[in-house]
């Protein structure tokens, strides 16, 4: 591995999004992480041992298993290690328990109460370790009236307040239908992480950190909570507005080849950007009083708002967007899915990279979102298939022979696929 995360170790209970993620992005810093799975229950984003493949990935001649080809989970555990634990048997968990010392770091996502229940509490973890970091990313953290009330980004989006802002000014409050707070949330246990092992590096002290999705994404729109808290004052919703600038939307383009609708993103923060738009689109708003500067922009949205929706309408989306950022305005093509993963610029900046899976094959991902010049973090490996270095991690830790690991295999405490 390389990045400056290079020589730290997570063994990890996390799944889903939220914590994957969070620990995914360790590993493309660098760190060594051991992701623990369960045989009896796959992560919820491997699917059921049933679930049908995606057609395009069953095409993969190398294919065999629905749940190591899954792409929920093979995006955000790029670079991890696997290794299959019970952790309801004694003696799974006394196989986890033994394996505490080799870490620097625990994280889990699991509800409150769970980790406590399985005699791996902070308190218990650091008995065996006193210098570990223990991470746990729940919905409403471990402390206060929701502690064990359960979430998922669909629900932290209206409860942080975050639904509150989405929509449109004469409709209701929207979710953004993408569970956006897990990502939020794991973006933030990775910085705590991060602080707590500096704090380490330091002290010597290992620590505990509850985090919070509802506290994660609330901090996310902190401007908003603090402007009501204060002044008892409800952000409007603004759809694709600004607060403070104008032009600022979303504006239908010409059909795309098949005709498909596309569509451009467009804003001018100040008037240099507003008058290269001008330019651009030689429709004489520059002289126009209702346009002729910010603040009567601002009064006049819906009016510019149609003006420059007149004009998008006949104009190809890429290229428009080519001649407004070559003016020196603001403007990008607004793409979907498969267009962002073949975006030339993204793919240039290694944000997005392809890497060769076990079974899966050769599919682009989404890379590292940081560049460091002296460690560069870089995704070195694909996410593992179910229990792919349960030998392996066994083995390097705890001297662990073949014959003791077909044992555990034949207990289902460990091994790969659905129990026997």
């Amino acid at each position: 591995m390389s990045g400056p995360l290079t020589g730290v170790r997570g063994i990890v209970l996390t799944q889903a999004w939220a914590g994957t993620y969070c620990t995914e992005l360790l590993a493309m810093a660098g760190a060594d992480i051991i992701q623990l799975e369960v045989r009896k229950r796959p992560d919820s984003w491997r699917g059921t041992y049933t679930t049908p493949m995606m057609d395009a990935v069953a095409e993969v001649p190398t294919a065999e298993h629905p749940w190591n080809v899954n792409p929920h989970f093979n995006s955000v555990n790029l670079g991890k290690r696997s290794f299959t634990v019970d952790l309801s048997t004694p003696e799974g968990l006394e196989l986890y328990r033994s394996l505490v010392p080799y870490a620097d770091v625990v994280a889990e996502n699991f509800s409150p109460r769970v980790m406590g229940n399985l005699g791996l509490s902070y308190e218990e973890l650091k008995a065996i370790k006193p210098d570990i970091i223990m991470a746990s990313l729940s919905a409403y953290g471990h402390e206060g009236p929701w502690a064990n009330v359960p979430g998922i980004g669909g629900t932290i989006e209206p409860t942080s307040g975050m639904s509150a802002l989405f929509g449109y000014p004469d409709g209701p409050p929207m979710n953004s239908g993408q569970m956006y707070p897990d990502a939020v949330a794991g973006l933030y246990g990775f910085a705590s992480i991060v602080t707590a092992l500096y704090h380490r590096d330091r002290t010597g002290e290992g620590q505990y950190i509850d985090l919070s999705m509802q506290e994660a994404n609330l901090a996310n729109i902190g401007d908003a909570a603090m402007q009501h808290a204060l002044l008892g004052e409800q952000r409007p919703r603004l759809g694709n507005r600004d607060l403070t600038s104008a032009p600022h939307g979303i504006y239908e383009a010409q059909p795309g080849a098949e005709g498909e609708r596309r569509w451009v993103a467009i804003a001018a923060e100040n008037d240099a950007q507003w008058s290269a738009l001008c330019a651009v689109s030689a429709r004489g708003w520059e002289g126009d009083p209702l346009f002729a500067d910010n603040a009567a922009r601002k009064q006049h949205e819906d009016d510019l708002d149609r003006a420059i929706a007149e004009w998008t309408a006949s104009e190809d989306r890429d290229a428009l967007a080519d001649r407004v950022l070559a003016a020196g305005g603001l403007a990008a093509p607004v793409l979907d899915a498969l267009e962002v993963a073949e975006d030339p610029v993204l793919r240039e900046r290694g944000v997005i990279v392809e890497l060769d899976h076990p079974e899966a094959g050769r599919w682009p991902q989404v890379g590292a979102p940081f560049h460091f010049s002296r460690t560069p973090a870089r995704v070195e490996r694909p996410a593992p298939t179910q229990g792919q270095h349960s030998r392996e991690v066994f083995r390097e830790f705890l001297g662990m022979r073949d014959e003791r690991y077909e044992e555990l295999v034949a207990k289902n405490i460990t091994g790969e696929g659905p129990p026997a």
